[in-house]
């Protein structure tokens, strides 16, 4: 069983991120919804607890079936981590022979070879950098994954289902306990404790799972379900814009799995919406959204900096938002600005439905065949040979 509106939900939220990250003197970013739209990463956290629950949890029996989970998500996560990663190695190459530009020299900073490895290597949001590195959005990744290996580890060694409930009570707790306890800037931390904040909305989203299952078939009427979703997105559309960079965020993992929970009936009229196909292919290729849109905005501001340079008139302006002085990319007024944001989404959606066709699903075959010709390989076990 699939979860079509809540696929739907994701290609939404990764757009809201892409549009997030793309610094331009537009309008887009007046709204405080738009300047919150971080807080999706949060959603995929509770999303991604809720869905691999429902996929993996009667599963995981042995250390066979959870070293092949493990391995299944690596093949969902790795191969276009890592082939973005070779575009940004092969942006910085051309940005190095490119000759001296304003900014930082090629290979430095963010962009230092040493950061190649802890990249590749899915460490980077364990504390082992000092800042964000290459894909910036990527950290993410890093962190799931190794909530994957919590959740495999747990399911391993704990049988009883209200022993299983309490410990994704205890492992939502403390995750949120470390960020409360620790975060500088409340819920938006990444290289620091974004594992224990995935740790946080991971395991919230599988306690939502657990709480879809006892509710049952008990569903919502078609009126009830239509003023239930209207309620949650409005919800979602006044929390997103009021917590952005206040304590309130915080809470964020708990109201997005009351949503997830409310779309999960698919009982009213925005579910109807997001089922639809343009939302379906959003929601397929919202891995790769999040993923490529760096990469585009790396390249629209490498772009700008060659076009200031090549005109002798500054492209940039620097603003102060929420507080903080932030660089923006200004080559025409808000409104020329604004068609340049719409245009940055089309062109990374664009992108995306390649990368999702050439790099997600044939790295995710590549893998799931080793998989399988490994299994295959394998030695029967006596007790079977003598079966």
């Amino acid at each position: 069983m699939r979860f079509p509106v809540l696929d739907g939900w994701r290609g939404l939220c990764a757009l809201c991120v892409a549009l997030y990250h793309l610094h331009t003197l537009d309008h887009f970013h007046l709204f405080g919804f738009v300047r919150g739209s971080y807080l999706f990463v949060d959603f995929f956290f509770v999303l991604s607890g809720f869905v691999i629950t429902h996929a993996y949890s009667n599963r995981i029996g042995g250390s066979a079936s959870a070293g092949s989970f493990l391995v299944r998500r690596f093949g969902r996560v790795w191969p276009l981590h890592a082939a973005v990663l070779l575009a940004f190695v092969a942006l910085e190459s051309v940005k190095a022979l490119s000759g001296p530009a304003a900014g930082n020299a090629a290979f430095t900073g963010a962009f230092a070879p040493s950061a190649l490895v802890s990249n590749l290597a899915l460490v980077h949001a364990l504390g082992v950098e000092d800042q964000w590195t290459w894909n910036i959005p990527s950290w993410s990744i890093s962190a799931e994954f190794f909530v994957y290996i919590t959740f495999a580890i747990l399911f391993l060694t704990v049988r009883r289902t209200r022993m299983l409930i309490a410990a994704m009570v205890a492992l939502a707790a403390l995750g949120a306990g470390v960020v409360m306890g620790f975060s500088a800037n409340h819920i938006d931390t990444s290289i620091d404790y974004g594992y224990f904040r995935c740790l946080y909305g991971f395991f919230t989203g599988c306690l939502v799972y657990r709480l879809y299952q006892a509710i049952g078939d008990r569903r919502m009427s078609r009126p009830a379900g239509g003023l239930a979703e209207a309620g949650a997105l409005l919800a979602v559309i006044a929390f997103v814009s009021a917590a952005g960079g206040n304590a309130l965020s915080l809470a964020a993992p708990l109201l997005f799995g009351l949503v997830v929970l409310v779309f999960a009936f698919e009982a009213g009229p925005v579910s109807r919406l997001l089922a639809t196909s343009p939302f379906q292919r959003l929601g397929a290729w919202s891995y790769s959204i999040y993923m490529v849109h760096a990469l585009v905005i790396a390249v629209l501001q490498k772009g700008t900096m060659v076009a200031q340079g090549a005109l002798g008139r500054p492209l940039f302006v620097e603003r102060r938002i929420d507080g903080e002085t932030d660089r923006l990319i200004a080559f025409g007024d808000a409104w020329m600005m604004d068609l340049v944001g719409v245009g940055y989404l089309l062109a990374v959606i664009g992108l995306s439905a390649l990368t999702y066709r050439f790099v997600e699903l044939p790295g995710q075959a590549m893998v799931n065949g080793l998989l399988v010709r490994s299994r295959k390989a394998a030695p029967a076990s006596p007790v079977a040979e003598a079966a």
